[in-house]
């Protein structure tokens, strides 16, 4: 029994089905598969180039993210500046209160910003800020019932804190609506109303101010009729009644170091520079002691994810070059062995790791930090560990990074920061550049009229040599720009000619940070160019596997026409042979 292998079977382009090798046993199909398929090996290896690609772009694509995160770390301990210190880390508040009475948290509520000033105060709150509160007479009607029967109509004034308004009773209005009139004009006069049901034959009507204080204190005048006296709350055209005042709308005052101070409010903002001071409760002769330290507690958390950033990148690295230092063979995670951008990366981050933070020096002699080593942050030395993938990665002393933080959180700070201290209390600055360089900018500051004419300035490395001299700043108003990026602000009164030396320092932080802003600029930066590059060769990769495939689709397309025309002779020359067959046997049986 004959069987039909369906694999020869061949349906061309016009629909027609075809038997491969019916006539001549040969898989024409297969052979033509077989034919394009090795003409094909130079798309294969295309095809290979780019998933190798590929595995290179996912690897880089999370190196990126990782350089993104480490330098998010730095964000905190580069030195971005600001007036208030908000942007400081190392400079971070915290605050310790107690009290020789009711505990303080029930007393009093304190924050402290960066800006305030380290130090202890002692508090007593005498009073809190109350909002004026007063009623009317209770009236021996329903809250929705008519009133005009006993209060008669008319208008009258009503003055808050925010200004003042005239309300007018008409006939038939209840206590309802002389409230909601009065709250219909609250944000003019900073006056409320409420009405209070005291049974559900009596009402009162409460008014209140918005905001506390003696200055927010309401007043009334009836003006036609008396329908505030009728109601109870004043005594004449004017004078409240003194019976139905529930508060008197008192200013908050509280003892400060023994110094008597008064706000028309519960929060003191401006008292002391970067505290907010929110009053809960009275008690006099109470003292509430309150203590502002730095929070180095902050500072630490940032270190320690800077540490933990960096060696994420560094891990990561060792894992996608690892080579067995044994048998010398790269590991299957090596796709970027030899790859010149992760190089780059790495051999920048530990220049930079293993840096000097140039100018913090002092200047009479006294070493600062200098170096991340000092703080207890060294480098794994090669071979000291039993796992590659933390070779030249970050270690911590967390011992050694508590005590330089106890004992010397400023050098501390300078280790990372940038730092620009002036000489004169006029000239403060505001920002800085990547090309902002470590030294003293010594500033000639030409002024008269009030207004800044020119500055000019020298500048002197961290050994004191002159690096230029009578170079240019450019001048905006009180804005003072250096052409490397150096910005102050210049507070003077403009009057007459001024001086200033301003000494920079170049922390650590500040290195990594615009070193990492280098690497990952999305149009220079080492990886985002190398990842633009491997992504350009993949696009031109699958073109020319795109013009292969087209040009043996058409390869194939003939080839399979040969054969079957082939195929189609050799059954026509099977089907003349067997005519031929046929004729002959039959001549010879009519022999």
């Amino acid at each position: 029994m004959s069987s039909l292998n369906l694999n020869n079977i061949y349906v061309g382009e016009n629909g027609r089905v075809q038997l491969s090798g019916g006539s001549s046993n040969i898989d024409f199909v297969d052979t033509v598969d077989q034919m394009i398929a090795a003409r094909r090996i130079p798309a294969d290896n295309l095809e290979s180039r780019i998933e190798n690609n590929d595995e290179k772009l996912s690897a880089l694509k999370e190196l990126q993210t990782l350089l993104g995160t480490l330098k998010t770390t730095m964000a905190n301990l580069y030195g971005a500046t600001s007036f208030d210190n908000s942007k400081n880390i190392f400079e971070a508040k915290q605050i310790f209160a107690a009290s020789d009475g009711t505990e303080a948290a029930s007393l009093i509520g304190v924050a402290a910003s960066n800006a305030a000033e380290t130090g202890s105060y002692t508090f007593e709150v005498d009073q809190i800020a109350s909002k004026h509160k007063l009623s009317t007479d209770t009236q021996a009607v329903a809250a929705s019932a008519d009133i005009t029967g006993i209060t008669g109509t008319g208008a009258f004034t009503i003055t808050g804190g925010a200004g003042n308004a005239s309300i007018t009773v008409n006939a038939g209005d209840t206590l309802q609506d002389i409230r909601d009139k009065i709250n219909n004009v609250k944000d003019s006069t900073g006056v409320q109303a409420s009405v209070i049901k005291v049974s559900d034959t009596e009402s009162t009507l409460i008014f209140t101010s918005t905001e506390e204080g003696v200055d927010n204190r309401m007043s009334f005048s009836d003006d036609t009729g008396s329908v505030l006296q009728s109601l109870g709350v004043l005594t004449d055209a004017t004078t409240i009644n003194a019976t139905n005042v529930i508060d008197d709308g008192n200013d908050a005052q509280i003892q400060l170091d023994g110094i008597t101070v008064t706000r028309g409010s519960n929060e003191f903002s401006d008292l002391i520079d970067g505290l907010t001071i929110s009053l809960y409760d009275a008690e006099p002769g109470t003292e509430i002691t309150i203590e502002i330290e730095q929070d180095l507690n902050q500072a630490k958390t940032a270190i320690l994810d800077f540490v933990d950033a960096y060696n994420a990148v560094q891990s990561f690295v060792n894992e996608k070059t690892f080579v067995d230092p044994t048998t010398g063979k790269r590991s299957e995670d090596a796709i970027l062995l030899g790859n010149s951008a992760i190089k780059n990366v790495e051999s920048t981050l530990q220049q930079i790791a293993g840096s000097i933070a140039a100018g913090v020096t002092d200047r009479a002699g006294k070493d600062d930090y200098s170096v991340l080593a000092e703080i207890g942050i060294n480098f794994i030395a090669y071979g000291s560990n039993e796992d590659p993938l933390l070779e030249k990665t970050l270690q911590l002393d967390e011992a050694a990074l508590n005590e330089a933080l106890l004992n010397e959180p400023n050098e501390v700070m300078e280790l990372f920061l940038f730092r620009g201290k002036s000489d004169n209390s006029d000239l403060t600055m505001t920002s800085f550049s990547d090309k902002t360089a470590a030294g003293q900018y010594v500033f000639n500051i030409d002024a008269s009229g009030g207004v800044i004419n020119s500055v000019t300035y020298d500048l002197y490395d961290t050994a004191g040599n002159v690096v230029a001299t009578g170079k240019n700043a450019t001048v905006s108003g009180n804005s003072i720009r250096t052409p490397d990026g150096l910005r102050m602000f210049y507070s003077g009164d403009g009057t007459a000619a001024d001086t200033a030396t301003v000494s920079t320092s170049v922390g650590i932080g500040t290195q990594f940070y615009f070193g990492l802003s280098t690497m990952l600029d999305t149009e220079t930066g080492v990886v985002n160019q190398e990842i633009s590059a491997l992504e350009t060769q993949n696009t031109s990769y699958q073109e020319k596997v795109e013009r292969i495939d087209e040009r043996l689709a058409k390869q194939q397309e003939i080839l399979m026409d040969k054969f079957i025309a082939m195929e189609s002779a050799l059954a026509r020359m099977k089907n003349i042979q067997s005519s031929l067959d046929e004729l002959m046997a039959a001549g010879k049986e009519s022999s």
